[in-house]
């Protein structure tokens, strides 16, 4: 899952939990970690900060500023990182064939090593969200990333992936979504020319599967496709569709593994979790307004 959430960063989105997990009422006084100790964990990321816009309603207290902050700084590293360091030692196995026939569609997986090296966005405080955060990182040293590449009629190569909001041309973004309960959008659906960019990694896969091609656009466009606000009507039901609200909200278990399955069984392939593809199993929930069955029609 390279979160490419990536929904993955993995890691670099998980700290964007911490003002859904009522970090700011854990009070020093009850033996929870105080505001100055929030801060120190928080200052790396608060570096970033700066890269995105402040929350809508900025909180009074220090403890629940920093979290914001670190909230604000996990979004704009998840939004404009890659899955590898700049200059990446390639692997000889990361090159992807370019030969193919109209009509040929390919899964590929990717290895990732995107969680480790991004731990030091979760900050060891021990409280929650960030003591279940790093035991997920611990559980997980090695995870992949998914995307499914296919060629068009006249023998070009496409592909759709989960990336961060702002990792690929905004012109081949076909739909959004946001980190769970911030309010903050960190990916985004594309499809692009071209093959899947393994970035260096190791391609642990890359098979051929039988499905159309023609409406995995279609598919991929009613995933994240974005255009109400809550409240407006046919936003409601139970999450099992996308009412116009965006995609499932992004998670370490809801992620661009998660994205590649929807399509696949949503066009009748039913395929095993490849290697490391945490989240392939998963079944998305979509956001919808609280009215729940109100608007439903």
């Amino acid at each position: 899952m390279k979160f490419r959430a990536r929904i993955p960063m993995i890691a670099a989105a998980l700290v964007l939990g911490c003002p859904a997990w009522g970090l700011a009422a854990t009070p020093a006084a009850e033996g929870g970690t105080s505001a100055g100790q929030v801060a120190e964990q928080a200052r790396p990321a608060m570096a970033l900060a700066e890269k995105v816009p402040p929350p809508a309603k900025p909180a009074g207290d220090l403890k629940t500023s920093a979290a914001n902050a670190a909230a604000a700084a996990a979004a704009a590293a998840l939004n404009s990182a890659k899955r590898t360091p700049e200059a990446p030692k390639v692997n000889p196995n990361s090159v992807l064939a370019l030969d193919g026939k109209p009509g040929e569609v390919r899964l590929v997986v990717m290895q990732t090593d995107v969680i480790q090296r991004s731990r030091w966005i979760v900050p060891k405080v021990p409280i929650p969200p960030f003591i279940f955060w790093n035991k997920w990182l611990d559980e997980h040293p090695f995870v992949s990333h998914t995307a499914l590449d296919w060629v068009n009629e006249k023998g070009e190569w496409w592909h759709t992936e989960l990336r961060g909001m702002y990792q690929m041309e905004e012109k081949y973004r076909v739909g959004q979504g946001e980190f769970r309960a911030t309010g903050t959008t960190i990916y985004g659906i594309f499809v692009a020319p071209g093959r899947t960019d393994t970035e260096g990694q190791a391609v642990l896969l890359d098979e051929k599967i039988t499905l159309d091609w023609h409406k995995v656009v279609e598919i991929a466009t009613e995933y994240g496709r974005k255009d109400k606000r809550p409240g407006d009507p046919g936003t409601g039901g139970r999450g099992k569709r996308n009412v116009g609200l965006g995609g499932p909200a992004w998670r370490p278990s809801c992620n661009s593994n998660t994205y590649i399955n929807y399509i696949l069984k949503k066009l009748g392939v039913e395929h095993p979790m490849p290697e490391g593809a945490v989240g392939w199993d998963r079944t998305p929930t979509f956001p919808y307004s609280s009215d729940a069955d109100a608007n439903e029609r």
